[in-house]
């Protein structure tokens, strides 16, 4: 009987291109969270509360809110949202949550 491997397809940083291996909580008003502060990628963000008139804003950054925009939450979002990203994030993934953003929960690699 043959057999066939498993194979597990991956970024050019090591990290699986399917599904997400964490979740991070990121609060209405939270400021600025760095949610993984070395190369992933960024698979999911769910809206777990509505946003009135602020916009969270993701980053392709290790430390700080600058840099590449991977994601933008917009105002008016409605909890329950789910955008499916699946974006490489060569530095790390930073977040920016102002006052009135959606709270959300962010699965990444």
């Amino acid at each position: 009987m043959a057999t066939y491997p498993l194979i597990q397809i991956v970024d050019s940083n090591g990290n699986p291109t399917t599904g997400a291996a964490s979740t991070a909580p990121v609060a209405v008003n939270a400021g600025t969270v760095v949610v993984k502060a070395s190369p992933g990628r960024l698979a999911k963000i769910v809206v777990t509360t509505a946003a009135s008139t602020g916009v969270l804003t993701v980053y392709d950054n290790a430390s700080a809110a600058s840099g590449t925009v991977l994601a933008v939450v917009p105002a008016s979002t409605a909890a329950g949202t789910v955008y499916s990203l699946d974006l490489p994030a060569a530095n790390g993934i930073t977040v920016t949550a102002p006052a009135s953003c959606a709270g959300v929960t962010i699965s990444y690699t």
